[in-house]
């Protein structure tokens, strides 16, 4: 019988997560906090369902998430010189600014930092780094790149991080995969140990 993981990784990032909405619900423009709220509740639920009792092991994974990250970095250059915080108040009308400096420092850099730390943690296996391999596959990758081409639509035209914004699609798509796959194969690994020990 496979052992259950400790529950207090799960409840930890659970509080961090609505923690994390609740500042951006309360500060950024709606539109933009509610694709932060849903992209949360997407990596919580695919990291619940697959990489929380098994954290990743391959470095194949982990690799293809660093590469990801890598990509995520060049996507938000084009959001950056584009004005991607200022178009996006104006495409909806928000009453909220959204500052640049706050956008570089949150964004950019402060999760630009979590995403490599998170990178290092999963190479040794830690529980709670699996979730940024989830958060960005299934929000700022894929959930992400459906925003960004439906901003254009909704503007009339070119909107900051389109052009990169198919990359997310290849990168999450992969990522996805790769994640599934992994934890298929740990849990056929656990299943021929079993027998073994009994």
């Amino acid at each position: 019988m496979t052992k259950r993981p400790e529950p207090y990784s799960a409840t930890i990032m659970a509080i961090l997560a609505v923690a994390f909405c609740t500042w951006a619900l309360l500060t950024l423009p709606v539109q933009g906090a509610v694709i932060l709220v849903v992209a949360s509740v997407l990596g919580w639920s695919g990291w619940m369902a697959f990489s929380y009792a098994r954290p990743v092991k391959s470095r194949k994974v982990i690799a293809v998430y660093l590469c990801a990250v890598g990509f995520q970095l060049i996507h938000m250059a084009e959001e950056y010189t584009g004005g991607f915080p200022h178009e996006i108040v104006e495409l909806f009308d928000s009453p909220r600014d959204w500052p640049e400096k706050e956008f570089l420092l949150v964004f950019v850099f402060g999760f630009g930092a979590l995403y490599f730390f998170a990178g290092a943690g999963a190479l040794y296996r830690v529980r709670v780094a699996n979730f940024f391999l989830w958060w960005y596959a299934l929000g700022a990758g894929l959930l992400n790149g459906i925003a960004h081409f439906v901003f254009p639509i909704l503007k009339g035209g070119y909107f900051p991080g389109l052009y990169t914004a198919g990359g997310h699609f290849i990168m999450s798509g992969l990522l996805i995969y790769f994640l599934i796959k992994e934890n298929r194969l740990l849990k056929a690994e656990e299943q021929q140990v079993q027998p073994a020990v009994r």
